[in-house]
Parts: structure tokens; C-alpha cells; sequence
């Protein structure tokens, strides 16, 4: 159970040591992928340092070529509706945008990494991806998703935090189901 909370937790410290998330946002792809590939080097297909390399590699293009799309379709979007574009049309571009970018960094990862199940891995990561969108609407009062708004870097260091999570879990499948089993044996003891 320790390895699966370690990869959110190892984000949420080195946020605590960066002095601001804006600064920080550069450096989020990389945290990312070390934050999974260090904690579950075992899981590793290749050479365990080529694959961390490949791992930070494949986390950086694919925040930064989801990045690319999302902004020109934005423009493509703003441009074909001819200043009608609501908030919620960027709500729903950059909510699809990170389920996008979730899965198609697990999809990338699937080649480096061992994953027994890929049906639970999917539910999981929808799962924490439902997560980050309700945290971010409680906390943020709708505003989260907005370019330029203060709120967009908690979203993607929420996402970074559950989307580790999830990998994690998805990564740790057998440990996760059986300290769940052991937990329903406990449960149906007692009662």
C-alpha cells in the first residue's frame, strides 16, 4: 500500500518545496513521470534507467503536445464563434483535454511498464480524472479551467497528484486487490 501512495505523496511534497505553482508548472511532466517510474521501477520492461529516461520523455511530449492542440483549437473554436464562446466551452475543452492527456500517457506507458489489467487500469484513471474535476469545481467555484485565471495551475497539480495516484493503482493492481480482500475478510469477521 506504501508504494501506491508514495507517487501522489512525492508530489505534494516537492510542491511544498517550490515557493510558487506557477514556477513550478515547467517542471510538473517531469515530476510526473519520476513520481511514477521511480516508485515502480520494478514494473519496468526495459533497462530500468532507459525506461525512467523514456518515461520523462514520453511525459513531457505528451503535456506539451496536448498543450499545442488545446491552445490552437481554442483559437479555432473562438474563431469560428465569432466572440459567442461561453466559459463553458473551455470548461468542457480543457476537461477533455485532460482525460485525453491521461490516457494517452497510460496508453505510452503501457509500453514500458508491466500492467496486468488494462480495463481496471482504464476505470481507475476515468475514476481519479472524475476526482480532479470535482475538486477543482468545489474548490474553485467553476473558474479552474479558464486559461489565464489563477486557478488553471491547482488544476494541473491536482492532476498530476490523482493521475499518480491512479498509475499507481493501475500499476499495483494485485497489492490494491489484495489488501482490499484482506480488509473485506476483516470487515465480514466482526460482523
Amino acid at each position: 500500500m506504501f508504494r501506491i501512495l508514495l507517487s501522489p505523496l512525492f508530489i505534494i511534497i516537492f510542491m511544498m518545496i517550490i515557493p510558487s505553482a506557477e514556477k513550478a508548472l515547467f517542471f510538473l511532466p517531469l515530476l510526473f513521470a519520476l513520481s511514477v517510474s521511480l516508485v515502480n521501477t520494478d514494473k519496468i520492461k526495459i533497462n530500468r534507467l532507459s525506461g525512467i529516461m523514456l518515461s520523462i520523455l514520453q511525459s513531457y511530449l505528451v503535456f506539451l503536445g496536448l498543450g499545442i492542440v488545446i491552445y490552437f483549437f481554442d483559437e479555432w473554436v473562438y474563431d469560428t464563434m465569432k466572440k459567442h464562446y461561453t466559459e463553458s466551452e473551455g470548461v468542457i475543452l480543457i476537461t477533455v483535454g485532460g482525460y485525453l492527456a491521461a490516457m494517452l500517457l497510460f496508453y505510452f506507458y503501457s509500453f514500458l511498464f508491466k500492467i496486468i489489467n488494462l480495463k481496471f487500469s482504464f476505470r481507475i484513471i476515468s475514476l481519479c480524472y472524475a476526482f480532479v474535476i470535482i475538486v477543482m469545481l468545489i474548490f474553485s467555484k467553476n473558474e479552474y479551467l479558464q486559461f489565464g485565471v489563477d486557478k488553471f495551475p491547482s488544476y494541473l497539480i491536482s492532476w498530476c497528484i490523482l493521475m499518480s495516484s491512479a498509475y499507481s493503482l493501475s500499476l499495483n493492481r494485485e497489492v490494491f486487490l489484495k489488501i482490499l480482500e484482506s480488509n473485506k475478510k476483516k470487515y465480514s469477521t466482526k460482523h
